[in-house]
């Protein structure tokens, strides 16, 4: 039977994160949106004046000023995300029409604070009355006494944090504030404990540069996850549980004081002027790509690894590399900063030598990433094609030079990074996919399995995404020996996309579960002066690695025959 759910409100004018998710609804197996029960409480005071006198009896006079000059500072952000063409509509409002669901009308008696909401007895049976098995609250107020127990599942709310460390608010702004690198969100049934409820979801997304942004991208990303769990929790046989709890050790947060807002924008405007004069000197992030010869990919020193030079208005990222009569090829992303555009090049390494043997692949969309395997004794490439929306196979024709397109394994999807791979009786694709608009590759491991790895049929773990963190579910590269089977994975940083990498060990991979575990983490010290890392191969006696530096796009060589 349908599960009847009902949305908590302020108005029918709701936001477009709030109207993105009931279209999702549309699509639902389990429940329907039913009911809108509307807060009717008084948000437009007589005049200005009024409303701050109001603010200040309530909340006093420090707390006032910092609120106004938070609230200044958000408005300035806001005109900057409103340029960007993935937030244009980010703070528009969509109306919900009456004759569309029922509609209860009910008045919180609010506290003196203007924080906490408690509901009538009246209020509270009309809200009975409706027979809902939720609620979804997507207004405003924390809620407090039977409100909380009226429907069976409970209250389903967001808490845009991390709840283990950060309970309060703005969401995602002392992330940024504090400069961690990942900000959290979790989906929860409400408890009387501010943002203590029990958690049904927990994801995470890499914090971004200032704080609107960082809501911006939360936001977004996060919202399509409220209809996985209310699907999932409505259904006949729900896999989702209440996760473990911890002691919450630290402070409630709050609105930024003066003093806070005041360091928030200097450390925003430090980063800023920092972008600015990296263009300005034709400055800025580059990657390259470096390899050792080595029987212990996971002992290494790798400060004795050689560079292979990038050449000039080009950089090498994401090398695979693959034994072959006698020599070692390495395939790389071989980007272009004049068409800004991938392709993917391979560079044939022997003890004596390492020498570039062209460009093997290229589309008239980006490529990167050339993931390889074998199968049927045929050789497969499957390289990151996101742009296109697509994971493509190409197939070998001529080692190592000659690929040709074989198929489209997945339509319609923004995924990047994918390794392919035979295990226990099944091939394996493990992705990382971002279905919102942000296409933000580095939180969601998305795993899939079939019986061959040329089929369009991949069949979706059930527990997807298996990780939503951005310090660990971006892949890096597959390494396989008599040990086992070892994912490399990326490790964002604060604005910095790779800082680090680590590897883990596959212990558990069946449809029903996924169990990794942590060997070792690579931090970006072994060259000098770099900034990160992200993809780690070996084979057979031959480790390749990338690494990224600050330096200008147009230093490098010319030749295309490198020897050291």
């Amino acid at each position: 039977m349908t599960k009847r759910v009902g949305l908590l409100i302020d108005s029918n004018l709701v936001s477009k994160q709030i109207n993105d998710f009931i279209q999702l609804t549309y699509k639902a197996k389990n429940y329907k949106i039913t009911t809108l029960v509307i807060n009717n409480v008084d948000r437009n005071p007589k005049n200005l004046f009024t409303k701050i006198h109001s603010y200040i009896l309530a909340r006093g006079l420090a707390k006032a000023l910092s609120t106004a000059l938070f609230k200044v500072i958000c408005k300035i952000e806001s005109l900057v995300i409103k340029r960007m063409s993935k937030f244009v509509n980010f703070y528009e409002k969509y109306q919900l029409f009456d004759n569309d669901y029922e509609v209860i009308n009910v008045t919180p008696e609010i506290s003196k604070s203007g924080l906490i909401y408690r509901y009538t007895d009246p209020d509270l049976k009309l809200i009975q009355d409706a027979n809902l098995d939720l609620m979804i609250r997507a207004g405003s107020g924390i809620l407090r006494g039977p409100i909380l127990n009226i429907c069976p599942k409970g209250i389903i709310s967001f808490h845009h944090a991390d709840n283990d460390i950060n309970r309060g608010g703005p969401p995602g702004f002392w992330e940024v504030y504090d400069r961690n690198p990942r900000t959290g969100f979790i989906i929860q049934i409400l408890k009387d404990e501010l943002d203590g409820g029990d958690v049904l979801y927990k994801g995470f997304i890499p914090t971004n540069w200032f704080y609107s942004l960082n809501l911006a991208k939360l936001y977004e990303m996060s919202y399509p996850f409220l209809h996985y769990v209310i699907e999932d929790i409505t259904s006949e046989n729900p896999t989702l549980g209440i996760q473990k709890k911890s002691p919450y050790y630290s402070r409630l947060y709050t609105t930024p004081s003066v003093f806070q807002t005041g360091f928030y924008l200097l450390k925003t405007a430090k980063v800023f002027f920092g972008k600015v004069t990296k263009r300005f000197t034709g400055r800025g992030y580059r990657w390259g790509v470096a390899y050792q010869f080595t029987e212990r990919w996971d002992d290494v020193t790798l400060s004795r690894s050689i560079k292979i030079p990038n050449p000039k208005n080009r950089f090498l990222a994401d090398p695979f590399v693959i034994k072959r009569h006698g020599a070692h090829f390495c395939f790389v992303e071989d980007y272009d900063y004049k068409t800004k555009r991938g392709c993917i090049s391979v560079y044939k390494i022997t003890n004596e030598f390492c020498k570039e043997l062209g460009v093997a692949l290229a589309e008239s969309f980006h490529l990167s990433y050339p993931f390889l395997f074998e199968y049927q004794n045929e050789m497969y490439m499957c390289p990151e094609t996101s742009e296109k929306n697509e994971i493509r196979l190409y197939k070998c024709e001529d080692f190592p030079m000659k690929w040709t397109f074989h198929k489209t394994i997945m339509k319609q999807v923004s995924a990047a990074d994918t390794i392919i791979f035979p295990h226990g009786g099944k091939w394996w694709l493990f992705t990382n996919i971002d279905g919102s608009p942000v296409r933000d590759h580095s939180c969601q491991l998305h795993i899939f399995y079939s019986s061959n790895p040329l089929t369009d049929n991949w069949i979706p773990h059930n527990r997807n995404p298996l990780i939503f963190d951005p310090l660990k579910a971006r892949n890096g590269g597959l390494i396989i020996d008599e040990k086992g089977y070892f994912r490399v994975y990326q490790r964002q940083g604060f604005d910095l996309y790779c800082e680090a990498l680590g590897v883990a060990k596959i212990k558990t991979l069946t449809k029903d579960a996924y169990i990794e575990e942590p060997m070792f983490k690579v931090d970006a010290n072994f060259f000098h002066s770099i900034k990160g890392t992200h993809t780690y191969n070996f084979s057979e006696g031959l480790l390749v690695f990338d690494f990224v530096e600050v330096s200008k796009y147009n230093t490098g060589i010319v030749s295309k025959n490198i020897s050291n």
